[in-house]
């Protein structure tokens, strides 16, 4: 089978297209698919793939603290088991004791190629010509090139600097005793149960992006929305990291995708989901837009967007959509410095969700303490999920912040991802097995809660 991503996605391509990005059922080792990229750029030098695909390493040659002794494996040399992994090395692509497996090669009219035989995942992507290092590659300059037929979810141009794709997993090539790395919970669902996902922008006094006092978020809607009247829907909130927005969680994460398979396999209720953004609420932390490489603006502090979400966007989003409004079907989860904002979700707007997801959290002492809980008992009675990978560098801190829910009785579930490193295959996995085991689930959490 071979699926064109631009003809899945009901592009019109030109009788000569530029760039296309083509996934094949192959049927043969090491992965079963093999993925086809084509880029025509009569000028350039030099292309690398990069922006979000990464190397491959497996559990046996990995650590989350010492990249230098991962295994950073090339895709073409794929084992069961194997999982890409972040790397942060600086220069990667350039440095002589490692070669970059993801460089294209160039016919004599300047068309661009390479295949890799990708095992299941989500993979981020964008064109680096003559350019070795993706933060150091320019939109502006053209070093930096995105997909020009597979585009991103975006709001307005420049949200979004990578386009991703999804593999799908094949039992007879990446089965493996150790891993289980099976992402197709992120394929398409069947036709009738795919929701609408879509980005909106909303009045936000004082927000400079997408325009003054216009601030942005991406919503989906489960397929069954809008066709019983007057019906309302569990509200999830879903939080980007820091250097993100909105748009990352469709974008990089195919959320839509995941929660239309939980959805139809009955694993949650149908949900609405809104994925804000926490950077422009306002001029004071300067302006963020990923085009512009503005990634040294400064995070905003959690409580500054938690008082301008709670003003704002939490009574935009119940006035204009139909969501329940008791903290029983409202959730809030996020990754990253997304988790620090679900944290302070949760010690500071406990009344107003009763479900939490720290992804990947990036939280930092102090901690709440006995005296806290004595202060707002209504902590003790809230479903968390606390979740990271193994090799996440966050790791130690996710620890840390499980240490303090535990010193004070805090109920919640535990998710480690086995193949978890800080990347969206770890989110994915988070944000699946949250709405399998957390959302909805009856309070407060015991030991029975998720086995059933």
């Amino acid at each position: 089978m071979i699926l064109p991503i631009f003809l899945a996605l009901g592009i019109l391509l030109p009788l000569q297209a530029f760039a296309s990005v083509t996934i094949r059922k192959t049927g043969r080792a090491p992965t079963g698919h093999e993925v086809d990229f084509r880029y025509v750029n009569t000028t350039a030098k030099r292309v690398l793939i990069g922006g979000g695909i990464q190397p491959f390493t497996d559990q046996f040659h990995t650590t989350g603290t010492s990249f230098r002794f991962n295994g950073r494996y090339d895709p073409h040399d794929y084992q069961p088991g194997d999982f890409y992994v972040s790397n942060p090395s600086p220069q990667l692509p350039a440095q002589p004791l490692y070669k970059w497996p993801y460089e294209m090669k160039a016919s004599e009219d300047g068309v661009w190629t390479y295949t890799a035989p990708l095992p299941s995942g989500i993979y981020s992507f964008a064109y680096l010509v003559n350019c070795n290092y993706a933060p150091n590659c320019s939109i502006d300059t053209g070093h930096l090139v995105i997909d020009p037929d597979l585009p991103p979810f975006q709001n307005v141009q420049g949200d979004q600097v990578a386009s991703s794709f999804q593999v799908p997993f094949d039992a007879e090539f990446q089965s493996s005793p150790e891993l289980n790395t099976n992402f197709d919970y992120a394929l398409d669902a069947p036709e009738g149960h795919r929701g609408v996902v879509k980005t909106v922008n909303y009045t936000s006094p004082g927000s400079i992006h997408p325009a003054p006092d216009v601030h942005d978020f991406s919503i989906y809607l489960p397929a069954e929305y809008g066709t019983l009247p007057g019906k309302k829907y569990p509200l999830l909130y879903l939080s980007h990291g820091a250097g993100g927005n909105g748009a990352d969680w469709e974008n990089l994460g195919r959320m839509s995708h995941i929660m239309d398979n939980l959805i139809r396999l009955g694993q949650i209720l149908p949900t609405v989901v809104v994925t804000p953004s926490f950077y422009n609420l306002d001029s004071q932390y300067g302006k963020f837009i990923y085009g512009n490489k503005s990634h040294s603006v400064p995070i905003p502090p959690a409580p500054h967007v938690r008082e301008n979400f709670e003003k704002y966007l939490f009574p935009w989003v119940e006035e204009h959509y139909d969501v329940c409004q008791n903290a029983s079907c409202r959730a809030f989860a996020g990754l990253s410095m997304g988790g620090v904002l679900t944290y302070e979700m949760f010690v500071n707007a406990t009344d107003r969700f009763d479900y939490y997801g720290m992804f990947s959290p990036a939280t930092n002492a102090p901690y709440i303490d006995a005296a806290s809980v004595a202060a707002n008992p209504g902590l003790l009675r809230k479903g968390i999920m606390v979740a990271y990978g193994l090799y996440d560098f966050v790791f130690p801190q996710a620890r840390e912040l499980q240490t303090a829910l535990d010193a004070v009785g805090i109920r919640y579930i535990n998710r480690v991802t086995p193949f978890g490193s800080h990347y969206w295959n770890t989110w994915q996995d988070e944000l699946w097995w949250f709405g399998v085991k957390v959302l909805w689930k009856p309070l407060p959490f015991g030991v029975q809660t998720g086995r059933g």
